[in-house]
């Protein structure tokens, strides 16, 4: 029973059903809203989240890099060159293991990250002030809990070789969205 009504099991399945075709729908519609809430003046957002894992991680090799970007070492190669090239990044030798290459941000892509990131997220945050305080509560909410589903199901789906590696997987724990607003 949901909401005092009897749902039949052909009622769920068209919820469900409903429920993935809209984040479908939505997924592409919220990466285009993202992108364009870059301010003009800073770099893409993929750099732009390299920057960020840097700055609220610290210094990085490229695979935890990766890790923490959902993405391909390869990917994350292009971004560091890109990065470094402009000044807000700088690689170094691992101190301990010769095959890893350490990542650190900057004072100038510091300040870029901060200014950027700010404005980023003032920019974007925008729609969901089309939402009551309390539909901004439930979906932030929902939100975490579906994030930690899919990352859970994804922990036990078996990997292909194109996949990104799963996040967390052999890095240092991220605070949390709650730790970093604090």
């Amino acid at each position: 029973m949901l909401a005092g009504y009897s749902m039949s099991s052909a009622g769920v399945c068209s919820r469900t059903t409903d429920l993935v075709e809209a984040f479908t729908e939505m997924g592409p519609v919220w990466a285009r809203w993202v992108h364009a809430c870059l301010p003009d003046d800073t770099v893409s957002y993929a750099r732009l989240r390299v920057l960020t894992v840097l700055e609220c991680d610290g210094d990085r090799t490229m695979t935890q890099i990766a890790e923490a970007l959902e993405v391909t070492p390869r990917r994350v190669t292009v971004l560091v060159e890109a990065l470094e090239a402009e000044g807000m990044i700088e690689r170094f030798a691992h101190p301990t293991d010769g095959r890893s290459t350490v990542v650190a941000i900057t004072e100038t892509g510091l300040r870029h990250q901060r200014l950027g990131w700010k404005q980023h997220q003032d920019k974007a945050a925008v729609a969901f002030g089309d939402l009551s305080t309390e539909d901004q509560e439930r979906l932030l909410d929902i939100s975490l809990k579906l994030t930690k589903a899919f990352r859970s199901r994804l922990a036990a789906h078996p990997a292909t070789a194109d996949s990104p590696p799963a996040r967390g997987a052999r890095r240092a724990p991220r605070r949390s969205i709650q730790e970093r607003q604090s």
